[in-house]
């Protein structure tokens, strides 16, 4: 299951997301800093997905899917989560999330530790 890390600032979701999908012993602090090694925009002001570059080096398999795939995720046993990119036209911003078997992993703040599917009810804690 994945551990909810909250943002810090009103733009570093994707720096959160990557490190709850990586899982420990990436954190917070681990993937900003690795960021810095990788450019953030290209000289024709574009923003190339980084991420991508970082956890295929990391030796993370990454690849890309339909959105309806997420439906699939069950089927994996905790063994397979992804990222979920979307633009918020009320913000004028985009946002990233995680998401797993279980739900969504929201970074924002206020957010609970996993927004789950409907009938979803998460293990009680041992």
């Amino acid at each position: 299951m994945i551990t909810r890390i909250p943002q810090r600032t009103k733009d570093d979701c994707t720096i959160c997301v990557v490190a709850m999908v990586m899982g420990p012993p990436y954190t917070y602090e681990w993937v900003l800093e690795d960021s810095s090694k990788y450019p953030q925009s290209t000289p024709d002001g574009k923003f190339p997905a980084w991420w991508e570059t970082y956890l295929r080096d990391e030796g993370f398999d990454f690849r890309y899917c339909r959105f309806n795939g997420l439906y699939a995720l069950p089927d994996y046993g905790g063994s397979v989560m992804g990222m979920l990119g979307m633009y918020i036209p009320r913000l004028k911003a985009m946002h990233i999330v995680a998401v797993e078997e279980l739900g969504v992993v929201d970074p924002a703040d206020n957010a609970p530790d996993h927004n789950l599917g409907p009938g979803i009810r998460p293990e009680p804690a041992a």
